[in-house]
């Protein structure tokens, strides 16, 4: 560029440099050669020369600010890219399994009605040989019954002679006890006489050595001198021992008596409950009798009924053979054939509904994996608002940066005149100071006006930026509580399947007796999105009331049906409301945007970094 430049640095408050680049005058290709190297500068022709006037620490934060921004963008659309090939793969791949799926399904709709009559003619022959089995069996059966009979004729007779020589055998084992009893009673009778006598001797040999020591005493006392009052006490007091063992002998047959009544007594006793059991024997043989009787007699009975069928049938000329019951046997064989065929097509179509049961489940947690994968994923609307958004405040930042650098040339193209104006002013006299005092109190009011709009200024952006930080967390909100609700769908499709799973596994005879009674459909229940409306108006229930209504929809009950089940379109309808939501919301904040910018003045701002302005600038 020729000379070098002479490089001026002044500060503001210590906080940001602004470079006044001092420069002759420039041609047309020096002039590009500098535009190309600092695209943000502003020229101005002050007499001397140029002067480039930009703030340095500003330009590199925004430019790096811008680089950072751009990078993240970039990397933001690559990734989206990525997820739409990815997603486009998977419709195809979709695509062509469904295909597969039709073709196999048509397939095995021909198998199955390849299958199903293959079983008819296997089931008509299997009926067939049935039929020939039944006949040989009946045959079987009556040759079995006659031999059961002869059987049972024999064993009877067995029977019966057994019950007589039992009879018998019982009749004789009486009578040997009643014998035996007798010969008992009778030996213990002696026993006790024996003993009773023995009793009476052995008191006899005592009264007599008593009797006979008495005697000797009395003969000892006769030789001796002995006074006539003692012999009468004597006497006395034998006569008192004679009468105490006449008294002690009846004491003792009295006792004799009470034992030999209390042996008979036992004796009675035992023949008492000999003579009780015989009675039960008696009694019981006496209702086996009875029991036998009554047996014989409905035995009696089915025969007569039997010989009355029997009469009544040969005595029927039309049971010889008519063409009418030819015909019914006729209708049953057909009929039990078309029976035959509806065993089999029903089982075919149990089978194909268990298949396309198992067919409905797989599809339901291939739809609730998307549906989470879906809630994971990050919304392409989202992300395209958010970048419009940062391109939005980037031009914004870029328009307040231009204006400040304008400012502040003007400012500096003010401050340079001053000087070289000075000497022209001397010489014209001093009748133009007082225009100059005038022009300098206008430019101090005019400064102290822009300070003044650069405060309200501020405060309205600091207000914009809050609305717009409130516009974004209401619809951070909205996009958190829509996954929610997605993973909550997916999870409740999950548990569903579940359900389905425990009840197909631990009630599968209930299955198969449902069908004959009411029949139950499943019912999803369609989840309401709220209004976007209501969302913006109410950000605060939004999280008030997000518990209560998972906990209601966890309690909800569903009932599942034995056919099979009716699928409703709650998800797609959900995934529709939310598209809706989203693009009101969408174009709500676009007409308050372009508002805002109708709104908006251009207001000149002087140069000076006040608080207001820094945080108006960041």
């Amino acid at each position: 560029m020729g000379k070098n430049p002479t490089h001026v640095k002044l500060y503001h408050n210590q906080s940001a440099p602004l470079w006044v680049v001092l420069c002759p005058p420039l041609n047309d290709a020096q002039d590009a050669l500098i535009s190309r190297e600092l695209p943000h500068e502003f020229k101005v022709d002050g007499g001397f020369g140029f002067i480039f006037i930009f703030k340095a620490d500003l330009f590199l934060n925004n430019k790096m600010c811008d680089r950072g921004d751009e990078e993240e963008v970039k990397r933001l659309k690559v990734q989206l890219r990525e997820t739409e090939e990815q997603v486009q793969k998977a419709a195809q791949a979709g695509l062509d399994l469904l295909n597969q799926q039709m073709e196999l399904q048509n397939r095995l709709d021909e198998q199955r009605v390849e299958m199903t009559n293959a079983l008819e003619l296997l089931e008509q022959e299997k009926y067939s040989l049935q039929k020939e089995v039944e006949l040989k069996s009946r045959m079987l059966e009556s040759l079995q019954s006659e031999i059961e009979s002869v059987k049972n004729q024999h064993k009877r007779q067995l029977e019966e002679h057994k019950e007589h020589l039992e009879m018998n055998h019982n009749v004789t084992v009486t009578e040997l006890n009643n014998k035996v009893h007798t010969v008992q009673s009778a030996l213990e009778e002696s026993h006790l006489n024996e003993k009773q006598m023995r009793h009476k001797l052995e008191l006899l040999t005592e009264t007599l050595n008593n009797k006979v020591e008495e005697l000797r005493a009395v003969n000892e006392l006769t030789h001796t001198s002995m006074t006539s009052e003692m012999m009468e006490v004597q006497m006395k007091n034998m006569d008192l021992e004679n009468n105490k063992v006449e008294l002690e002998q009846a004491l003792q047959e009295l006792q004799y008596r009470e034992q030999q009544l209390e042996l008979s007594n036992e004796t009675l006793q035992r023949q008492l409950e000999r003579l009780r059991e015989e009675k039960e024997e008696r009694e019981r043989e006496a209702v086996s009798w009875f029991n036998s009787l009554e047996k014989s007699r409905e035995a009696n009975r089915e025969l007569q009924v039997e010989l009355d069928l029997l009469q009544q049938q040969a005595q029927d000329p039309n049971s010889k053979g008519n063409s009418l019951f030819a015909e019914l046997e006729d209708k049953r064989a057909e009929m039990e054939k078309q029976l035959i065929c509806m065993k089999v097509q029903y089982q075919s179509l149990q089978k194909q509904y268990a298949f396309s049961k198992q067919q409905m489940q797989r599809l339901k947690v291939q739809i609730a994996t998307l549906m989470q994968l879906q809630g994971s994923r990050a919304d392409p609307a989202q992300l395209e608002r958010l970048q419009s958004m940062v391109s939005e405040k980037n031009g914004e930042i870029q328009n307040l940066m231009s204006k400040l650098q304008r400012l502040e040339k003007v400012e500096m193209m003010v401050k340079a005149q001053t000087p070289n104006s000075a000497p022209g002013e001397g010489i014209e006299g001093q009748d133009e100071t007082y225009y100059t005092d005038l022009l300098k109190m206008k430019l101090n009011n005019s400064i102290k006006d822009s300070e003044r709009l650069g405060d309200e200024l501020s405060l309205q952006r600091m207000k914009s930026l809050s609305e717009s930080q409130r516009a974004l967390e209401l619809e951070r909100k909205l996009f958190t509580v829509e996954r929610m609700l997605k993973q909550a769908q997916s999870d409740k499709i999950k548990l569903q399947l579940r359900v389905e799973d425990l009840q197909h596994k631990y009630e599968p005879k209930e299955g198969k007796k449902g069908l004959l009674q009411k029949r139950k459909k499943e019912k999803l229940a369609v989840d309401v999105v709220p209004s976007v409306e209501k969302l913006e108006d109410a950000p605060e229930n939004l999280q008030c009331k997000q518990e209560p209504e998972m906990e209601e929809k966890s309690a909800k009950n569903v009932k599942i049906s034995l056919e099979e089940p009716v699928i409703s379109n709650s998800s797609f309808y959900l995934t529709d409301c939310n598209m809706k939501s989203e693009e009101m919301h969408q174009k709500n904040i676009k007409e308050d945007r372009k508002k805002k910018q109708k709104n908006v003045e251009v207001i000149h701002v002087k140069s000076s970094n006040s608080t207001e302005n820094q945080c108006a600038q960041q």
